[in-house]
């Protein structure tokens, strides 16, 4: 009869073990847990910048998902955009179109929001893909980080 207890007891440890979830834990007594990660997005007194001198800066320090927030991007004069994106690096969130508007000829405005999925802490990554006046295309990539 003691055996039969002790494997009820067994079982039952373990099916209540195996429903916890074990990345709480681990997150909870992590020394590199995402609530003490160190992120900087991109600002205007200390704006993104590329090796060609394309400039980006976010309107917020800390971004919050599902919440809109505007994009700046500064280029060279013989520069336009042709399109820009926003993807999630390190979750599965789609890409999310960036449409520029021209308030000057050097600087467009962008208004974005973003999704939210069970991170704390979510690095995106906005690709804009520029066009110059004499045909050619670079693409560039740069950081944004975004909080629950």
């Amino acid at each position: 009869m003691t055996k039969v207890w002790f494997f009820y007891a067994l079982v039952a440890a373990s099916v209540l073990s195996a429903c916890s979830d074990p990345s709480t834990i681990i997150h909870e007594s992590s020394e590199k847990s995402e609530s003490s990660l160190y992120f900087a997005n991109c600002l205007a007194d200390k704006p993104c910048i590329n090796p060609v001198g394309t400039r980006v800066w976010y309107s917020e320090s800390v971004i919050v998902g599902e919440q809109p927030f505007e994009i700046m991007l500064e280029v060279e004069p013989h520069m336009q955009v042709s399109s820009a994106v926003l993807s999630g690096e390190d979750m599965n969130m789609g890409h999310i179109p960036v449409f520029f508007t021209p308030i000057s000829a050097t600087r467009y405005k962008a208004e974005a929001m973003v999704g939210l999925c069970s991170n704390e802490l979510m690095k995106w990554r906005l690709t804009i893909e520029l066009a110059s006046s004499i045909g050619v295309t670079t693409s560039s990539k740069f950081p944004l980080y975004v909080t629950r």
